[in-house]
Parts: C-alpha cells; structure tokens; sequence
C-alpha cells in the first residue's frame, strides 16, 4: 500500500466519514469546528484527532494537529482541555512525530501557571503523557516537585501521576525526586491513600544500584512500620517489578515473598503468588531447587483451592522455561492431579505433562526429570473423563487437559498415544455441544502430525460423522473438524466407499459456509476432487460477482489438480496419458487465473493466489516441455552428421541429436520456475511457516526434475551424486512434526531422489541419452505430478497483515509534472513510511525488525559517449533504518551529472527479528528533470516532447 506524498493517500474510510485527503479533512476540523465558539462542537472535533492520526500517520500531518490542540489547551476551558488530554494519551505512539516540540510544551506549560487548580491539574496531567518526547525538561520536573507540595487533592494526584510517567523515562527525574518520594512516603503529615499512591512510583528507581538499593531498603522500612493488607501488597508488589528490572535483587526478593506466602490473609498470599509468577516469567534462570521445594511445601499444606491453583501457575510457568528441578513431584502427582477441584487439577496435569515434555527433550541418562509418562497419561486420562462426564461443563479447564493430551500424545510413545486417541474417541461419542467440538479440535490436532495414530478410530469418526445432525450452533462446527479427520486419515491411503458416501452426506447437509469450510480443508490436505464438487455446488448459490469469480477459480484449480492425482481424481484418470492430463491441468489453470483477475476487488488484491496459480502453469508447462523432449527420442533419431556435430562442437552429447538440445532448455525453464518460487516465498511476509515450507517444497520438485535430467542425460556418471541430496534431508527435518500434507509433500521428494540415485547405482556406464536415461526421467515426473498439491493456507487465511505507508518527498506541485533541479545540485530525497501489523489473537507472527529502503535513478534518455556507447550515469543508494513506534524514514542525497528526465526508483525491504530479507515493501516513483545553470534553452523541443511522454508514463505507473 503506497502514498505518494499525503494527498488522496488510502483508500481507508472513517466511519460514516466521506474519503478525503489529509490535508483536507485537518481543515475541515480547524476552520469547521475546532474554531468553533460552542464547546460541543469543539470537543466533537478534539476527539475525532486520534482517528485522523491512524488514518495519516506521518509526522507533517501530527506536527500540525497537535499545536492546533495545544492551542486550544492554551485558550480553551478545562472541559476542552480535558479531552486534548484524552488525545495526547489514546496518541502516545505518535507523539515523537512532533517536529516543534519547544512550541507545544510551551502552549502546554503556559496552564501550569494558572490560578485554577483544575487547570494546572489537567496541564500536569497532559505534560505526563507526553513524557516520552520530554523526559529531561528541568522545568516539568520543577514543576511536578512543586505540585507535589500542593493541598489541592486533584493537583496533588494529577503532580503523581505526572511523577510516575516522567520516572519511567528518565533517569535525572527518578535519581532526583527519590529523596522526594521517599519523605513524602515516611511523613506524618502525608495521607494514607496519597502514600499507596506515591509507593508505585518507586518502581521506576532502577536506572542506577545506588537508587535501587535506597528504595529497597526504604520499601524494607515499610513493611513492618504499615502491616495493613493494602500498604503490604502494594509495598511487595513495587519491590517485585523493581527487582525485575534489576534482575540481581530477584534471588533476595523471591525469599522475602516466599516468607510472605505464609501470611494468612488471602489477599496477601494472591498478591505474593502473583509477584511470584512475574518473577518466575522474568528471572526463571534464578530461582533455585529451594525456592521451588518451598514453594510445593507450601501448596501442599495450603487448604484454600484458589491459593493452590495460583501456586501450580507459578510452577507451570517455571517449568515452560525449563529452568528449575522438581524434587517433590509425586506428592504433588498424589495431592493435585486428583484434585475434586477441577481448576486445581487441570493445573497439576498441566505441570505434569510440561515436565513430560522436559524431559523428552534430554537424554535418558542426564535427565533431571524421572519418567512419568505413564503418571501423565493416568492423569490425564481422568482428568478428561471427569470433566466430559460432568452434568457441567468447564471449558476453560477442558481446554487445559485436551491441550495436555496433545503434547503427551506428541512426546509420548506411540503405546500411551493409542491409549489417549482411544479414550478421546469413546468420549467422542458420547458428546454433544462444545464438548464435542473441543474434543474434535483435539484429535484434529493430533492426527495433524500423527494421522496414522487416528486410523484406529475411523470407524468411530465415521459413525459419529453420519449420525450427527446439525441442531445447534456447536454441532455444526463439529462437522467441518469431523472431516478434517477423514482427510488427514486419507492423506497417504486411498478412500474407501464407505469413506466417501459418509464425506458426501455430510457435505450435503451441512450450510454453505460450513461447505467451503471442508473444501478448504480439503485442498490444504490434498482431496481436490472432494474439493471441487462441493466448490461447484457453491457456485449456484452466491450473489457477488467477485465472490463468484473467486470460488470459480479455486473450481477450476482443484478440477486440475484432481486430473494430475490418479488417486483422488476420476476413474478414467489413470487410463489418460500423463502429456495430455499435463495439457488439460495447464488449461485449467489457465482459466481460474482469469477468474481470479475477475474476483480481484481494492479492497481483496488476491496478488498471492494469481502468482501461485501462475507458477504453478509454469511448472506443469515446463514438465510438458520435458515430457515432449523425452518422446523425441523415439521420434526424432540423431541425424547422420550427429557424429560430426559432435567432433566439431566438442559436445559428445550432440551424437544423440536434438534431444540434447531441448532437455537443456527444459533445465534451464525448470530452474526459472524453482527461482520464482524462491521469490514468491520472499514477497510472503505475512504467510505462515507450513504455507512457506510448501513453497520451498515445490521449489525442490523444479529442482529435483532439473537435477534429474543433469544427472542422468546431461553429466558423465563420474560427475557425483546429486546436488539436491544435501538440501533434501535438512527440508525433511523441519517437516517432521509439521502438517501432515506438507510431510507427504517431502516424503515423495525424498522418493523421487531415491529413485534417480538407484537408477545411477544400476546403470554406472551410461554416458549417452538412451531409453533407459529417458525412463528414468519419465518416472521421475510421473512421481512428482501425481503428488496430490496441497494448497498452502495462506491461499486462504491470513494470520497477520503487515502494510506499510510511504510517503516520498519532495513532490511536485502538479500532479504528473516533474521535479525541476540543476545539474551538478544535489536533490534531498526523504522517504518516511509506517509500519503497520495487524494479526489474529495468540498468533505470534513475524515482526519487523529494520526496513531496508532502496533508491535508484536512471536516466530516460541515457547520453551517448564519443566510443558511441552509452554513458553510465546510474545511481544507485540503500539504507537500513529501524522503525520507531512504526515510524521510519531515510534521506538520500541524489546528484545528476546530465541533463534531462530521469526517473528515481524507491524500493522498499523489510528485514524480520531473524535479518531475514523479505521483498514485501511498496514501491514509488519520482519523475526529476534536470537543466544547466544558464536555463533551459538549450533543451530541444524533442526532447521535452520525450521528457513529457515519458513523466506521463511514470505517473501512470505509479498511480
């Protein structure tokens, strides 16, 4: 998504507002109702701002907003200022943008000298939330100190709320109002709620060991001068984030909350236990086996449920970090696991199943932790029937075990996994509602990476597919989860007609929504003919035209790939030839990529799914290519002068005739198809990592058919073994416990190199292109075309959106002309740039790191040298800059050596937490026409007539 500059920039609509440029909507707000004599709609326009500042994010547009508001502050009554309070804290992120930052602290301050206590309240109050632009201004400290002091409640309250945000930013504030805080916090005269107030400040004290150490000893002081339950768990809880921060005081602070967590009232030990699961997430490296023995001995003689389920968090969380022994586990086993409190016992089979998992990743020998499988599987196991057998169910403890059964299954062996799968499937049918669908997600998830530990429980999945009827809500997304079982059982075996009726029936009853669900499930699995029969009955029943673009196209490339699979495609698709199944996947193909552009909408750029069907063209047109290259060998026979052709080239390979020639060029298209794939996995940023494993599984498919023809037709015998040997098992490995059509995907990759290297080893001394070599790449392609494709899941969902907003300066004052400059000048060319990432909840995605911003000039008409070639004037620059609250920008210093139009090229890349290079950035473009010093007349009339073609070309392309 690009903005060339701030004028007509998104094609984003404010609710219930009509588009508009930035420019313009900040006018309307200023002259229509900013400057408006009635209040209301001059806070009407206040609170619009923050919107507007995610709608144009970019510093010039903030800069001016905001001194509009902080003028309004200045001259306004406190209802107004109030809500440019609001603005300034709903828009923190943006506040660094400020460019006349003196100027809007100055229309700010200018309130503090009021004699309305309210309104220096709301000016302390606005100076607090822009600390993060302003955190060494020795005034606002002086003036928070002061306010300090004050007798008015709401000032004093406002002066520590300042005091808190301006402590969090700086050091010099923090250092220097310690002393402050601290008699503030230990004087008679100060009021008991004002000190649980300022406490929380201390927990800023930590940028230097002198600070730090004062405030723990004064928060030391506290404790046992104000015993109260309040003054106790706001002191501990201060002290907890203060050692969190300085890391070296977590190992004293853990005994002084361990000491704590034998206080008898409730509260206290929840506030302990939840200052322990912050340190346990933060410094779990530091907790030692006394700590942790401690804290079980204390779960085990404390009679409050609650209490205990809060302890068994903490242990939970110690033990996802692998960073603690457990020495007592089998009286927490005894005492927990079989809890009658359900919550209490979902958290002990948790603990139980995360130390499993500890331990399955170290060596039998050295493990720490004994084997408790089978305790886990126990545990769990009862845990599961206790709560699906109960009159009411709890979800939140159900989620807990089922996801346990899961990584035990995973870890497990494969005795303890049957034992799981069997139990889930009893209870399978004997559910209904929510409960039936979790358990559904749970054998989903299961048989995602064990799909031969769920055949056991066909039958079962059968039957309950065919019994169910769509009564509810609940039971109606349990049918979509029920065939996606089916289909991963079926991934790698052939269906049966029992199998399929049942499929058939339940894609019948179900709605149309819940239809197109199982046929995406179907492609992403491999079941393109199931697939495409439910995709064409869809088609009958959608009302937008782009919609029905869209499901026709995903019709048709699931017709095609069901035509190249003889296992899930029509009867009669094993008695046609593999060239002419090749012709009509191509053309399939072909015509959903029509449908695609026809389905592509602003707001819906389908941009991956056409260049995945169109490489996938490119793929199946290059195997034809192969496939008639192979069948000349029969009907087209070496020439008489191929011996000759051979002697004078030099090439032994010429002697076979025009084979030769076309199965180089087939290499050659193959290689290109696995470099487009390379690149369209670069341009996924937003893609998941089964859908990138995918795309780098059909880069190998290219990769191994082009090897394969090298190998075996194109190189000596005692050239080596193939290339791809070495990358094809690094792929298997990361696959391993990944989906499990994209493991069928490497699987017959890795039988395709096994094929080629028992072919070499069986036929040592060929050297030539004969039958044998021919065949041999005949049933190499024939393994990798019948390969049910999978459809990546990011054909279809998208996890996470990552746009970025550019905006290149200088423009032009028209729109289509060019910027004007001087030759030997330098054009300083800024490009600023938001990042935007939005993503689904509990989806951890990739983040942008750095953006790695590209500009490049070329002259349109580049100038002839006196040799009669082309002088190089190209330029070409880079740099990597790193997004600050979203924002970036980058300046470059251009120079044109010649006179005329040149064209200037922004490129943008974006670099992950990995400094992985991702091509996913938009592009700009920028029209300079350069002139000498002394004018313009000596620029011909042709050439302007050139420079103007050619800044209308570049405006339309940018557009």
């Amino acid at each position: 998504m690009v903005s060339v500059g701030l004028r007509t920039a998104f094609n984003e609509h404010l609710f219930g507002e009509p588009e508009q440029d930035a420019n313009t909507a900040l006018t309307e707000l200023d002259k229509g109702r900013l400057r408006s004599v009635r209040i209301g709609e001059q806070c009407e326009a206040i609170v619009r701002f923050p919107r507007l500042f995610e709608k144009y994010p970019f510093p010039i547009l903030i800069n001016s907003a905001l001194l509009k508001l902080a003028e309004v502050f200045r001259t306004g009554t406190n209802f107004p200022r109030l809500c440019v309070l609001r603005v300034c804290q709903q828009s923190e992120k943006h506040l660094d943008k400020i460019l006349n930052v003196d100027e809007f602290v100055k229309r700010i301050f200018t309130v503090i000298h009021s004699n309305d206590p309210i309104a220096r309240s709301l000016a302390l109050r606005t100076l607090g939330s822009m600390a993060i632009i302003i955190s060494d201004r020795k005034s606002v400290h002086h003036s928070i100190r002061d306010s300090l002091d004050s007798h008015d409640a709401v000032e004093l309250e406002a002066a520590i709320y300042a005091a808190s945000k301006f402590a969090a930013q700086s050091r010099t504030f923090s250092v220097n109002m310690c002393s402050k805080i601290a008699e503030m916090i230990q004087g008679l005269a100060t009021p008991v709620n004002i000190k649980l107030k300022l406490i929380p400040i201390l927990q800023y004290m930590h940028h230097d060991a002198h600070t730090a150490a004062m405030v723990r000893r004064l928060c030391a002081q506290l404790l046992p001068s104000y015993p109260a339950q309040n003054f106790v768990c706001v002191t501990l809880h201060t002290l907890t984030l203060l050692a969190s921060e300085t890391l070296v005081e977590i190992p004293q602070q853990l005994l002084l909350l361990l000491e704590y967590l034998c206080d008898s009232r409730r509260g206290v030990q929840a506030q302990v236990l939840s200052d322990l699961k912050i340190l346990a997430v933060k410094g779990a490296h530091l907790w030692t086996t006394s700590n942790v023995d401690g804290l079980i001995d204390l779960l085990l003689d404390q009679p409050h449920l609650e209490l205990q389920r809060r302890t068994l968090d903490v242990l939970v969380t110690l033990a996802m970090a692998e960073a603690a022994n457990y020495t007592k586990l089998h009286l927490i086993w005894n005492q927990c696991c079989y809890s009658c409190d359900r919550s209490v016992a979902a958290k002990a089979v948790q603990l139980l199943v995360q130390l499993v998992v500890i331990s399955s990743k170290q060596d039998s020998v050295s493990s720490s932790v004994p084997d408790l499988s089978q305790d886990a599987a126990l545990a769990v196991e009862s845990l599961i029937l206790g709560l699906c057998l109960a009159g009411k169910t709890e979800e939140r403890e159900l989620k807990i075990a089922l996801t346990s059964a899961v990584q035990l299954s995973r870890v497990a062996g494969p005795e303890i996994s049957a034992t799981i799968i069997d139990c889930l499937t009893r209870l399978l049918l004997q559910s209904s509602g929510s409960t039936l669908v979790l358990l559904c997600q749970a054998l989903a998830a299961i048989g995602d990476t064990q799909p031969s530990a769920i055949v056991p429980a066909l039958v079962d999945i059968m039957s309950m597919l065919k019994k169910l009827t769509v009564q509810s809500d609940q039971e109606l997304l349990a049918i979509p989860l029920l065939c996606v079982l089916m289909f991963q059982t079926h991934a790698s075996h052939c269906w049966s007609q029992q199998a399929s009726e049942v499929v058939h029936e339940a894609i019948f009853m179900v709605d149309l929504w819940v239809a197109f669900r199982i046929a995406r499930s179907a492609t992403r699995y491999g079941h393109h003919s199931i697939a495409h029969k439910i995709l064409d009955r869809l088609l009958g029943h959608i009302s937008t035209e782009h919609l029905y673009f869209w499901i026709q196209g995903l019709r048709d490339f699931t017709l095609a790939e069901s035509h190249l699979s003889c296992s899930t495609g029509p009867p009669d698709a094993a008695a046609v030839s593999l060239m002419e199944r090749l012709v009509l996947a191509s053309k399939l193909y072909l015509q959903g990529l029509s449908s695609l552009k026809a389905a592509t909408s602003p707001t819906r750029v389908l941009q991956f799914q056409a260049e995945f069907g169109r490489l996938r063209v490119e793929f199946l047109s290059a195997c034809s290519q192969l496939v008639q290259a192979c069948r000349t060998l029969q009907t087209a026979p070496p020439p008489a002068i191929a011996h000759a052709v051979a002697a004078a080239t030099r090439d032994e390979l010429q002697r076979c005739g025009r084979i030769t020639h076309q199965l180089r060029k087939s290499v050659v298209v193959l290689r290109q198809v696995a470099e487009a794939l390379s690149k369209l996995g670069q341009s996924a940023f937003d893609a998941d990592q089964e859908s990138l494993t995918n795309l780098q599984l059909q880069k190998q498919m290219a990769l191994i058919l082009a090897q394969t023809v090298e190998s075996t037709c194109l190189r000596a015998s005692q050239q080596g073994v193939m290339t791809v040997e070495d990358d094809l098992p690094m792929i298997n490995k990361t696959v391993q416990a990944d989906h499990v059509a994209v493991r069928s995907m490497a699987t017959r990759c890795a039988e395709a190199v096994d094929l080629v290297r028992r072919f070499r080893d069986g036929n040592p001394d060929l050297k030539l292109i004969n039958h044998l070599n021919v065949g041999c790449i005949l049933d190499c392609l024939k393994l990798l075309i019948e390969t049910p494709l999978c459809f990546p899941r990011f054909m279809f969902q998208t996890l996470q959106t990552t746009s970025i907003k550019l905006a290149v300066s200088p423009q032009p004052r028209v729109a289509g002309e060019a910027i004007t400059t001087t030759i030997g000048s330098q054009l300083a060319v800024k490009v600023e740039g938001i990042v935007q990432v939005t993503s689904s909840p509990r989806y951890i995605g990739r983040r942008v790191r750095a953006v790695q911003v590209t500009i490049q000039s070329n002259p349109a008409n580049p100038t002839i040298g006196s040799d009669g070639k082309p002088i190089e004037s190209s330029t070409s620059m880079n740099k990597t800059v790193e997004p600050h609250n979203d924002y970036f920008s980058a300046q470059f210093l251009l120079t044109f050596a010649a006179a005329g139009l040149h064209q200037v090229f922004v490129e943008t890349a974006l670099l992950d937490t990995f400094d992985a290079l991702w091509n996913a950035g938009p592009k700009a473009q920028l029209s300079v026409k350069t002139f000498e010093e002394s004018g313009s007349s000596k620029t011909t009339s042709s050439s302007s007539c050139a420079a103007s073609r050619a800044t209308a070309t570049a405006t339309s392309s940018r557009s």
